[in-house]
């Protein structure tokens, strides 16, 4: 179908290679999502800080360039209140899933949301 070069060196492609390659993108968008259980904080670093997403709860983590504000609610976690000048990590929203993170770079912020570890197969 497609020849990448006529030197030989390189097989053309073939509706086989395509299909697979469509079937293992498209594959990652049916990944289940697990909730997460817990949210992991970390300012610069080196401080960390882990809170279960089941209590509801505010919080005010002071970074290198001032104070960000984390809301905890019905089991997502979403920044509200942030001093970098672009609010990306405001713009993230709500997350809720193992994985999940919001990251503010000026400030030093890490949010990530962490889950129950899954080894071998689960029934």
């Amino acid at each position: 179908m497609f020849q990448l070069r006529s030197s030989g060196r390189y097989r053309p492609i073939k509706i086989g290679d395509i299909a697979i390659i469509i079937f293992f993108l498209s594959s990652l968008f049916f990944l289940p999502k697990v909730p997460g259980e817990k949210v992991e904080i970390r300012v610069d670093n080196s401080k960390e800080f882990i809170y279960p997403l089941s209590k509801d709860r505010t919080l005010d983590i002071k970074g290198a360039i001032g104070t960000t504000r984390i809301v905890i609610k019905d089991g997502r976690v979403k920044v509200t209140k942030a001093p970098c000048p672009l609010k990306l990590c405001k713009k993230v929203g709500w997350i809720s899933k193992k994985g999940e993170q919001i990251i503010c770079i000026p400030n030093k912020v890490y949010i990530r949301i962490e889950g129950e570890e899954y080894d071998g197969v689960t029934e």
